[in-house]
């Protein structure tokens, strides 16, 4: 019995310079995207300020469409 697949292709992973904030602490690894950022700029981890620099990462669509 055969099964085909459709669209047996990968997607194409874009990456792009992106701003994140990353926690300044040297012993805390944890940042995230400027989009996804508060407005407190606390690290969510440990609670020591986060310092805004640019890292090349996987392109994210984060519009939101109600009537797809």
């Amino acid at each position: 019995m055969y099964f085909g697949k459709k669209n047996s292709e990968e997607p194409e992973i874009i990456m792009e310079d992106t701003v994140v904030y990353a926690c300044g602490s040297a012993d805390c690894n944890g940042w995230m995207r400027k989009d996804f950022a508060s407005e407190n700029y606390d690290c969510p981890m440990c609670g020591s300020q986060l310092v805004e620099e640019i890292r090349e990462l996987p392109k994210i669509e984060n519009e939101y469409n109600a009537f797809k």
